[in-house]
């Protein structure tokens, strides 16, 4: 992930998930090692709103398998920040993190669910049921009205303005959708005649 006016990388290793590594661009070299937390591993991060990647803003979000967490270079020990922090005692597999202009977020799921959040450290505004298969990624729109995710052979697209209901106009980051109207994902795939043309399985990388 660009970071710091993106003069600077931020890597993940799958070797070792509590560690991020930043790499200079102008020399191509890894110059810092930024150890997450003893117990906790990282396995998605996104900028702490849409722009931040392109300012001087230091801290990231990032995901582990059942938490969402601040991570702040700057601090000594540990780079996770322990007062911004959301744990859940419940195994949620999150798989990917992405956010608005405005800092709210969406986190997805390997179980294929998607909350939103206005800030983190809060209970989420909406909870966007599983349709069965793993998100593997996940993106927002700037002004936040619709989001992308990713399955392994399909995409979905999300529409977060609110119907019906007292929060008619409204958005899911912030209010919450009646609970008979969540909103229902345009679901985009590949004909068959087409991906029979491919000779080969579907395996889509992350959707921008």
């Amino acid at each position: 992930m660009l970071h710091d006016q993106d003069r600077t990388l931020i890597m993940m290793n799958p070797q070792n998930e509590r560690s991020l590594y930043q790499m200079d661009l102008e020399t191509g070299k890894v110059v810092e090692e930024w150890k997450v937390h003893d117990d906790i591993t990282i396995n998605s991060m996104a900028p702490v709103d849409k722009l931040a990647q392109m300012t001087s803003e230091q801290t990231i979000y990032g995901t582990s398998h059942n938490a969402l967490f601040r991570i702040d270079p700057r601090v000594t020990g540990n780079k996770l920040v322990q007062s911004d922090m959301k744990q859940y005692a419940t195994k949620n597999k999150f798989s990917s993190i992405a956010t608005t202009e405005k800092g709210h977020i969406a986190v997805a799921s390997e179980k294929g669910d998607i909350r939103l959040f206005d800030a983190l450290g809060k209970n989420a505004k909406t909870s966007l049921p599983a349709l069965g298969d793993a998100i593997r990624g996940l993106d927002v729109t700037k002004d936040g009205r619709w989001i992308i995710a990713t399955c392994k052979t399909y995409l979905l697209l999300i529409d977060t303005q609110i119907g019906s209901g007292k929060n008619v106009g409204g958005s899911g980051f912030t209010k919450s959708f009646p609970a008979d109207a969540k909103p229902k994902p345009k679901r985009l795939q590949l004909r068959p005649e087409h991906v029979s043309f491919m000779g080969s399985q579907i395996n889509f990388s992350p959707a921008k």
